[in-house]
């Protein structure tokens, strides 16, 4: 960190040549690693660490036209991603697992690239300073969802891809973005929700387009079966909800108090503190777009989207917060390569680093727990942002 500090990235109004920083150029190299790691791990242990047998398993259902859901584990996604996974089957385990996990992979490079350029993509070398640092945070916490081939790294990917749409202008390829993923997993609710009800040229954009994504199911396999399939869907996600709230293994605000002293937040409690708090999401989303223009606002918006996100799905678990640590490294990264902040680069890196290690740390501090350090590294992300939407701290005029 003092390094990166003392040692300043060359930016859009600097005389020195524009070079690329030893830091950064660790943070491109972390991209290979994981990739040669995972791909390492695909081949000499199949099967091994990896979701993608649970969208294979929704899948081949479909193909069976039997029940999808057998319970809050195994298949849980919406009908629909069950038929869109269909392709997969036709290819071996192996292979599907490892064209699944490039996909995402892909992805999630593909729109941390496009919108970190919207930011700071002066010239070719500034683009790669910034991809390096935001790397040194992001892999390294991504790399289990990358392992695993989880869904929620195609979450992010697809959240930062949209705002690079908004931030274009390209509305119908938003909306299209925004019903497909909603259509896919209901727990894009807060990001879909979020940036349809604040950007007005999405408002009847939108709605048609997720209706359609949620018929294909209906379309591909007949009114009888769509239609139970989505009410088995409303079954299996009522049964995961309640198990999140009142078992102590999940990663969420509320789990918080189980695991350190027993005690559970009573059910009507919760649902009463997640709606104030989601008003006063939007509140502060909204200030941040009106105040500080899309861009600056977007940025504001995906933080706090993703903190609200991960602290109140009763669901969440510790890989699921890649989410956090791709907005901490756009965070991470601003503080050093843009504004010289040794403060804020400090507040934000020793987060990421609780984030990282927080199943060890959990366990050191907590004998048998594991789940409650993350949601704390959330809530202390959250406070940090709404500082600096407080202190009016933006990356563009």
């Amino acid at each position: 960190m003092k390094s990166l500090l003392t040692r300043p990235f060359s930016n859009s109004n600097a005389s020195a040549p524009d070079r690329l920083h030893p830091a950064a150029m660790f943070g491109l190299f972390l991209w290979g690693l994981a990739l040669t790691l995972v791909f390492i791990k695909a081949i000499l242990e199949p099967g091994d660490h990896t979701v993608v047998d649970s969208y294979l398993l929704g899948a081949d259902r479909w193909l069976d036209s039997v029940k999808l859901y057998s319970g809050p584990g195994g298949f849980i996604y919406t009908p629909t991603f069950a038929l869109l996974f269909v392709p997969f089957t036709y290819l071996s385990p192996l292979a599907a697992d490892l064209l699944w996990r490039l996909l995402v992979i892909g992805l999630y490079l593909w729109g941390s690239v496009r919108l970190i350029k919207h930011y700071y993509g002066h010239s070719q070398r500034s683009l790669l300073n910034w991809l390096g640092v935001y790397s040194l945070v992001a892999v390294p916490i991504a790399f289990s969802g990358f392992r695993n081939g989880q869904m929620n790294v195609f979450l992010i990917a697809v959240m930062l891809l949209i705002a690079c749409q908004i931030i274009e202008r390209k509305w119908t390829s938003a909306a299209l973005l925004l019903a497909l993923t909603m259509s896919l997993k209901p727990t894009f609710a807060v990001f879909f929700l979020l940036v349809t009800s604040l950007f007005k040229p999405l408002w009847f954009r939108v709605p048609p387009l997720l209706l359609g994504f949620l018929a294909l199911p209906i379309l591909f396999g007949g009114l009888d079966y769509g239609m139970a399939q989505y009410h088995n869907f409303v079954e299996m996600a009522d049964s995961a909800m309640d198990r999140g709230m009142f078992t102590p293994k999940w990663a969420s605000l509320f789990n918080i108090s189980i695991q350190l002293t027993g005690y559970t937040v009573p059910e009507f409690h919760q649902t009463v503190a997640k709606l104030l708090l989601a008003v006063l999401t939007w509140i502060a989303c909204a200030y941040a777009v009106i105040r500080h223009g899309t861009k600056n606002g977007l940025l504001y918006l995906l933080s706090l989207a993703v903190c609200y996100h991960l602290m109140f799905n009763p669901r969440s678990v510790n890989t699921d917060y890649i989410l956090l640590g791709t907005m901490i490294g756009f965070w991470f990264t601003a503080a050093i390569h843009h504004w010289q902040d040794k403060k804020l680069a400090w507040q934000t890196g020793l987060i990421a680093a609780g984030v990282l290690f927080a199943l060890d740390i959990s366990r050191a501090l907590v004998p048998d727990s594991s789940s409650w350090v993350n949601p704390t590294m959330a809530l202390l992300f959250t406070i940090l942002i709404l500082s600096q939407l407080k202190n009016k701290r933006v990356l563009t005029p």
